[in-house]
């Protein structure tokens, strides 16, 4: 259902458990776990079964969580992924981190544009929604600027 993508500065690919310890020092990072939803610090059977969690749901078509990889260095550089697909593939939430040293760069951007690009080839998506911390004024500058709107508490949405 997906194929790695490269684009212009990463490569988008399914996140596996040779990503873990990379991860697991990217959700834990202070200015990364003040946004999310989870409880930190997770520990690294934590981030190890949450890989698996993304796997197992990728085969069970219920989520597509890709690592944004750096095409020069080959680094982990955060996740993006689309969670709570419906069954028809038509809606879905997406979510995202990236390390702190990659913010405020248009690495972000870059990465869901073409991570819907490409899926869109591939599912029948049709509306997309994400979730976000009233105080994350990057993530909703980043949903403006990719054409979500704020409908109610937190949630944007946006029709492809």
């Amino acid at each position: 259902m997906f194929n790695t993508t490269k684009l212009e500065r990463v490569t988008l690919r399914l996140v596996t458990h040779k990503h873990a310890a990379c991860l697991f020092n990217i959700l834990n990072h202070p200015h990364v776990s003040e946004f999310n939803d989870y409880e930190t610090p997770l520990s690294k059977t934590q981030i190890k079964q949450l890989i698996q969690d993304d796997i197992s749901a990728y085969y069970e078509g219920e989520v597509i969580r890709v690592a944004i990889e750096h095409n020069i260095s080959g680094k982990l550089m955060g996740t993006c992924g689309l969670y709570n697909l419906t069954p028809c593939k038509s809606s879905a939430f997406i979510g995202f981190e990236l390390h702190p040293d990659f913010w405020d760069k248009g690495v972000m951007f870059e990465v869901v544009t073409g991570f819907i690009e490409t899926l869109v080839k591939h599912i029948p998506l049709k509306h997309l929604s994400a979730e976000v911390s009233a105080h994350n004024a990057r993530s909703h500058n980043l949903l403006m600027k990719l054409g979500f709107s704020l409908r109610e508490n937190s949630i944007w949405h946006k029709s492809l």
